[in-house]
């Protein structure tokens, strides 16, 4: 196909961008002097390059466009259109066509623009390896310590009186006061007195604290003779 339409332009452009350097490897092994594999063997193309390609391969013009693009853009072609005067056929003679100013500022633009290039790219990499090494360089973050001062000191528990601090029962664990209990209810006993002078000292020795028996009932005594009479029966 040796025409171009509106509708392929584009894609094959794009594609004669993705396959030119296996397509710059074709064309050195055809007109080795034109695109030479040393860099200082590179020399200016003629403008009728272009055409040839497309007539020897049956590429599209915007194929050979872009092909022969990549080549032209590279640093050795850019260097060789500021250094010759005068450019080259396929078969590497020397044309009649001589390198113009516009090609010239051409050449120093792309120059420019690759190593403006060149120089992002390095000022990315050595930040990125300034920051790896400030990130290496950072030293773990010690344990955090507990200072005990006397503002902050804990208050202490108030202070219980001594009857009232429980106590621990070393038997059983069990916490108890250790206020004494209440003492029991003295015992009361119960006495009968029998006659009226016994009653009497009973009740006076109630009064005076010495007992806490209660005279209930005074009960009279049998004689002797009414025993006797009991035990005759």
């Amino acid at each position: 196909m040796t025409t171009e339409t509106p509708y392929n332009r584009k894609a094959e452009q794009k594609r004669g961008f993705r396959e030119a350097t296996r397509q710059i490897g074709l064309l050195h092994s055809k007109w080795p002097k034109a695109f030479p594999a040393n860099s200082h063997e590179v020399r200016p193309l003629t403008g009728n390059a272009k055409q040839a390609l497309i007539e020897t391969f049956g590429w599209t013009p915007a194929y050979a466009r872009a092909v022969l693009m990549v080549w032209k853009l590279r640093p050795t072609y850019c260097q060789a259109v500021l250094r010759y005067a005068t450019r080259i056929n396929l078969d590497g003679s020397e044309s009649a066509e001589t390198v113009d100013d516009k090609s010239r500022a051409a050449a120093t633009k792309s120059l420019e623009e690759r190593a403006a290039r060149r120089a992002k790219d390095a000022e990315k990499s050595r930040a990125a390896a300034v920051a790896r090494e400030a990130e290496s360089k950072v030293p773990e973050a010690a344990p955090a310590t507990i200072v005990a001062t006397k503002d902050h000191a804990q208050p202490k528990p108030p202070e219980l009186p001594p009857a009232a601090i429980p106590e621990e029962q070393p038997e059983t664990g069990i916490i108890a006061e250790t206020t004494p209990p209440p003492e029991p209810p003295k015992s009361r006993k119960l006495l009968v007195a029998g006659s009226a002078a016994m009653e009497a000292a009973l009740k006076r020795r109630l009064a005076s604290g010495a007992m806490t028996t209660e005279v209930l009932k005074t009960v009279a005594a049998p004689s002797t003779s009414r025993k006797r009479e009991q035990q005759a029966r």
